[in-house]
């Protein structure tokens, strides 16, 4: 783990700019979300011995917050902007661990500007939520035809569940979350207190919409999204209801929900809330065809139990799908917390809002986390073995020249929208079908390789950010 760390900040950092200057807006952020993950992994390990690396790493990762595109991220898509808030949520709660481990460390004085931008771009993001269509839940875009995607409105519930849990307040009024701008006093903010009902109102409303929107497939795993049937117009909304279903399947969109899943538990203790996280999860690894598939088939999410994207297996991954499978992991570590079960350990995690599992609630999801560990490993181990001589991850973890039976490039009734681009057609476009950017759709710039990791977009920072989150995600089951 601290090496895939080290060669992702050696490699593909630049400390002159504070960016990674080969990611995009979007996957930037989840760069520093794991990064500061892997930090708060490290602040636990025995006896501080990563002291000196988690200040260097955390510096680099606070620069980030002047590197970030703002200016670019408040005019795309809704989920574009969540990815923010995950990041700078997951800054404050690094901050707060490693502050009571070590006294030396000054690192409360960045949670102002933190908090203020989680803030910003929750109130931006949070504009997507619609209930004249589908009854609820959240558009992608208000750019495009209407599209409620599965992606957005986990988002949703992940960064509204973590603003109610981990977001400190914030007086700042400046409607801009960057530094040192300017702005008319009438537009000035109200401050807003930690714990704001309204953060938990929206997470647990945007649960109920998605869970009952009929978004998963008859392997119990999330499609992409739906779109309106003869939706034309804002006053011609044709059927309004989500009833066009795009059949791709993507490995983050069985992720991100976990996170607020666990969110959602940890706020009001709800055990229906774990039993469906737990519940994907056994889908999720059944579609890998874990143990009940040892013929190498394409199981709907990878083959030999190895996670994967269809993309994966002909190098035609884009920027935004190289990106995936590590933001599953991810979202698995954080789902995979131990439940907390009495104040120390509140006070570790969030003063008095967790909720206090009993020994037998904690017990049960130790247990279950603990039945994925091999799974994990399994994954950890054919990543690992990806490396390239300088350390870098590649992303087709099962790498071999077998195409695993079963799979094709695409799915029946399946658009795969993140490797091959938004079509060009009514059911997708405004009628004045406006030009998207599409900063993730870079073009295959190898088709073939002796290596076939080096195939397509080859070894980038998203697929080292992939093996960095499988790396903390291992390090969380076997030492958690």
């Amino acid at each position: 783990m601290v090496d895939a760390l080290e060669v992702m900040q050696s490699l593909f950092w630049d400390p002159s700019t504070s960016t990674w200057p080969d990611g995009i807006d979007w996957t930037r952020a989840t760069f520093n979300t794991h990064i500061l993950t892997t930090l708060s992994m490290m602040a636990t390990y025995e006896n501080f011995m990563y002291s000196s690396e988690i200040r260097k790493y955390f510096s680099e990762a606070a620069a980030f917050y002047t590197g970030e595109n703002t200016t670019s991220l408040i005019t795309q898509k809704y989920d574009d902007q969540q990815w923010v808030i995950l990041e700078w949520l997951e800054g404050i709660k690094f901050i707060n661990l490693y502050s009571d481990m070590d006294a030396k460390f000054k690192g409360q004085k960045y949670s102002p500007d933190f908090a203020h931008r989680a803030r910003v771009f929750w109130d931006l993001a949070s504009q997507g939520y619609n209930t004249t269509l589908c009854g609820g839940g959240m558009i992608w875009t208000n750019q495009l035809a209407p599209y409620k995607n599965a992606i957005t409105n986990q988002l949703f519930v992940a960064s509204s569940i973590g603003m109610y849990l981990y977001f400190p307040g914030d007086s700042n009024p400046n409607p801009s979350s960057v530094l040192n701008s300017t702005y008319n006093s009438s537009q000035a903010l109200p401050p807003v207190k930690a714990h704001d009902p309204k953060y938990l109102k929206a997470a647990i409303k945007e649960y109920n919409w998605l869970s009952t929107s009929n978004m998963t497939n008859a392997q119990g795993l999330y499609v992409d999204g739906f779109h309106i049937s003869n939706w034309t117009s804002l006053t011609s909304i044709g059927s309004g209801k989500c009833d066009a279903r795009d059949e791709s399947l993507y490995t983050y969109n069985q992720g991100v929900v976990l996170s607020g899943i666990r969110g959602l538990w940890d706020a009001t203790g709800n055990e229906t809330y774990l039993t469906d996280g737990h519940g994907l999860m056994e889908s999720v690894i059944n579609a890998t065809g874990w143990q009940s598939m040892s013929d190498g088939s394409w199981a709907g999410l990878g083959s030999d139990g190895i996670l994967q994207d269809l993309c994966d297996v002909d190098g035609s991954c884009s920027q935004d799908a190289q990106n995936f499978k590590g933001i599953f992991f991810h979202h698995l570590t954080l789902f995979c917390q131990p439940l907390t079960m009495g104040e120390s350990q509140q006070k570790n995690q969030n003063d008095s809002v967790i909720f206090n599992a009993s020994p037998a609630q904690a017990q049960d999801h130790q247990t279950r986390c603990d039945s994925y560990e091999p799974w994990i490993l399994h994954n950890a181990r054919y990543a690992y073995a990806t490396r390239n001589a300088t350390g870098v991850y590649g992303g087709w973890w099962d790498a071999n020249d077998t195409i695993p039976m079963g799979w094709t490039s695409s799915s029946s009734g399946a658009a795969d929208v993140m490797n091959k681009g938004i079509p060009q057609n009514r059911i997708w476009r405004l009628p004045s079908n406006p030009p998207i950017p599409a900063a993730g759709m870079t073009s295959v710039a190898n088709g073939s390789a002796s290596d076939l990791n080096d195939r397509g977009r080859g070894r980038t920072a998203e697929t080292q950010n992939g093996g960095l989150a499988l790396m903390t995600c291992l390090v969380n089951a076997q030492e958690g």
